[in-house]
């Protein structure tokens, strides 16, 4: 089945591989699924553009591991912000406010591992819209509709 469908309603229960768009022009790409590890963790790969990333927010159910590939990539968590370069990483405990966003000049490649999987299901707020990214208004609001029901806060926007 295509994992690339336009309406959320008609998914495959099998994302790996799904590909989606973040706000701000970003995009990332499912590379584990609770399904793939035998319900341990959740993965995405991240290509984010220079000045994309993510409103402020907390989750309340699991854990975040961040590991740059490629570029650099600035995290606002508990308080502080960092810059990771390739190579580098980050845990992000569940309950913490925390963020990213691409401040330089280039593309950034990553990886985020999620634990517990549960929240796998939440990243179809990207998925296309007839064939094509998403607004990030479209996007927002989905995000917003969707939050709730995995535990997810939207806090505001990003003090990046």
């Amino acid at each position: 089945m295509n994992q690339r469908n336009t309406h959320i309603s008609t998914l495959s229960t099998s994302r790996l591989g799904q590909v989606g768009y973040g706000i701000g022009g970003g995009s990332y790409r499912i590379i584990a699924t609770a399904a793939s590890t035998q319900n341990t963790f959740f993965a995405l790969e991240n290509i984010e553009v220079p000045d994309g990333g993510t409103p402020l927010h907390c989750h309340t159910r699991e854990d975040e591991f961040f590991h740059v590939v490629e570029g650099e990539l600035t995290l606002f968590v508990q308080g502080k912000t960092v810059t990771l370069a390739a190579g580098q990483s980050l845990f992000a405990p569940r309950g913490i406010p925390h963020c990213f966003k691409n401040c330089s000049s280039r593309p950034v490649k990553f990886l985020v591992f999620c634990t517990p999987p549960d929240i796998e299901a939440f990243f179809d707020y990207g998925l296309p819209v007839d064939g094509k990214p998403p607004t990030d208004q479209q996007l927002m609001q989905r995000i917003v509709a969707m939050a709730p029901k995995f535990g997810l806060e939207v806090l505001g926007p990003s003090p990046l």
